[in-house]
């Protein structure tokens, strides 16, 4: 009988008797900021997957009312014709900017080469926060090579 007791007790303290462990003031103030933003990435992944299943949708109406399957052949070779221009197009550009890059490098003694292209995918925040980190990086660069020509100086003239 007493251990029955004491398992209830355990069972009631493990169970529906234990309260959540308290927040910080930090994670409280954070806390609805980062349901705010997991409703927003929701509501952004369901409006990205209704506009897809709506161009399905339209795509299939238009195949639907073609008025024979030679008009139907013809729409989907136009579709895959575009879809192969497009992705040949983008490997174009891919290639480009790779060379670009290559020339950047090799010339005018450049050591450090930043390829910014997804920008136009990070939210001005982001963007600001990583100009202060190449800001930071090219001022620690500038110094170092300033330092190290100095002591190059400072070295020839000591031993001349």
């Amino acid at each position: 009988m007493a251990d029955d007791a004491g398992v209830e007790q355990a069972a009631v303290a493990a169970g529906e008797g234990a309260q959540p462990p308290a927040l910080s003031k930090s994670a409280r103030k954070k806390l609805p900021k980062q349901e705010r933003q997991a409703a927003r990435k929701a509501a952004e992944k369901e409006r990205r997957r209704a506009d897809v299943e709506r161009r399905r949708r339209e795509w299939e109406e238009a195949l639907a009312a073609a008025p024979s399957d030679e008009a139907r052949a013809e729409m989907v070779a136009a579709r895959r014709e575009t879809r192969r221009e497009r992705v040949g197009r983008r490997a174009e550009e891919r290639g480009a900017r790779a060379e670009r890059l290559r020339r950047a490098a090799e010339g005018a003694g450049q050591k450090v080469v930043l390829d910014l292209e997804f920008a136009d995918l990070m939210r001005p925040n982001e963007i600001h926060s990583l100009t202060q980190q190449v800001r930071i990086a090219l001022l620690f660069i500038l110094y170092f090579e300033l330092k190290r020509s100095y002591c190059c100086v400072v070295g020839t003239l000591v031993t001349e």
